[in-house]
């Protein structure tokens, strides 16, 4: 669906190391899940020891700026792919969202009740097109689609284009899937190991850690909290470990990290809940082992992911230039490297995509490494603002890290985080009300890098 991971993890180029390895898929799979289990145990290491957290003082606005809005940059084919088969529908759809999100964010839905309602009991209502816009248009668009499908408007010839705009394009997924899925660790078998496997998966996870900490980092903002504090960054870096860890123990073949569009989604929706996350997480999980429904989900045609896709990949690119509010842009030193890291950060990756084999070291693994990691918009455009933003002169007021830092600063008082611009304190965004309990018992864990600080 539009949710897959466009990070790029899901970019590295599995298919070249693959055909180097003369074995069967499940073989393949094998060698594919081992190295992943391995370079999952070096980005575990990473985010326990908090060597990422260590970075984020090299971290500023200027950094995180293209980081993010790159990352938007960086899907611009996903919506054009998904919107070929019926760019109607897709351009509906993404009207749509804006009309429910922008025009009819205020509007109140009555819901029914039951009784009568006097003047002490009001009738409640909901923000109905302001909550839901994404999911409304889903449904909106995915109705029309299944209406244009039965009158036979969209053709039912498979070679088509116009073919994957039809709601039945993708019904022998449901047919194929079983009802019930129970995933295990090795069910396709012994993990294997393949060092160039696990050279491209670590070069996958080091320049993940970039898109991470600028999704941590647009996450905050579009939940209006404070920039999140090292254990908090070095926590998500373990968990992204954690999870790689076990997908390559079950065989998915590729790692989990940050999903951008999710921020755009909070964006939109004005909801980042953390019992709405926990809710969403449960239902993913009850659908991996309904296998039908997943299907049915999965299901849902181009066209109509296309146009969420659009305004989800505008999002993304906002967020990113909401940053440089810290940001003197009267500098020309910021104009000169914010400049250089966009355009270095889009041209680069393009030029590789279109000139692949331009990169020839006489190393099948070395190529592929640097495929992977020059490929990469987030990644070249977040380290060459990184390296010019801390090597070029430049006060601190003016990078935006002065007041960067008074936000990101976690050893402020309570009275401090209350006089800050947001309602929420950073203990309470990113601590838990059992760790006070929790060093109690166990002191030790307070030296923790990814545990919250103890508070005095």
């Amino acid at each position: 669906m539009g949710g897959q991971n466009i990070s790029l993890i899901t970019d590295f180029n599995i298919s070249e190391y693959a055909s180097t390895l003369r074995l069967s898929e499940t073989e393949k799979l094998q060698k594919l899940s081992g190295s992943l289990m391995a370079a999952s145990l070096v980005e575990i290491f990473i985010g326990a020891t908090g060597v990422v957290g260590a970075l984020l003082r090299y971290i500023g606005p200027v950094t995180v700026a293209p980081t993010i809005s790159l990352v938007g940059f960086s899907l611009y084919k996903i919506p054009i792919l998904y919107s070929r088969p019926s760019w109607e529908i897709a351009l509906a759809g993404a009207v749509t969202v804006i009309v429910f999100s922008l025009f009819l964010e205020n509007v109140q839905i009555p819901l029914p009740s039951c009784g009568r309602n006097n003047e002490k009991r009001k009738r409640s209502a909901v923000r109905l097109f302001g909550l839901f816009p994404i999911l409304l248009s889903i449904m909106l668009m995915w109705t029309i689609c299944a209406l244009l499908t039965v009158t036979d408007v969209f053709p039912d010839d498979p070679g088509s284009v116009s073919y994957k705009a039809r709601t039945d394009a993708k019904s022998s997924l449901v047919f194929r899937t079983p009802w019930l899925i129970f995933p295990y660790p090795g069910q396709f078998g012994m993990p294997g190991f393949s060092l160039a496997v696990f050279i491209g998966f670590s070069t996958a996870f080091f320049s993940s850690f970039v898109e991470s900490v600028g999704d941590y980092f647009a996450g905050a903002k579009a939940c209006e909290v404070d920039t999140p504090p090292n254990h908090a960054v070095n926590r998500g870096i373990l968990m992204e470990g954690l999870g790689g860890l076990l997908s390559g123990a079950v065989g998915v073949g590729h790692a989990t990290t940050s999903y951008s569009g999710n921020i755009a989604t909070i964006s939109v929706t004005k909801t980042g809940s953390r019992s709405v996350m926990v809710c969403a997480g449960v239902m993913l999980i009850i659908f991996g082992f309904l296998g039908k429904l997943g299907a049915a989900l999965a299901s849902v045609p181009d066209p109509v992911l296309g146009g969420v896709m659009i305004i989800i990949c505008g999002m993304l690119v906002s967020i990113g230039f909401s940053t440089l509010r810290y940001v003197n842009l009267n500098s020309s030193r910021n104009l000169a490297v914010l400049g250089l890291s966009f355009f270095v950060g889009v041209f680069l990756p393009e030029w590789i995509d279109r000139h692949p084999d331009i990169i020839n070291t006489g190393n099948t693994e070395a190529d592929a490494v640097l495929k992977v990691t020059l490929g990469t918009h987030m990644f070249v455009g977040g380290m060459v603002a990184m390296i010019l933003d801390n090597t070029v002169k430049g006060t601190l007021e003016d990078r935006g890290i002065a007041m960067w830092r008074k936000h990101h600063d976690i050893d402020s008082s309570p009275q401090e985080e209350n006089e800050g611009s947001n309602t929420i304190s950073s203990s309470v965004a990113y601590g838990w009300k059992c760790v006070p309990s929790l060093y109690n018992k166990l002191h030790i864990l307070s030296y923790l890098p990814f545990m919250p600080p103890r508070q005095r």
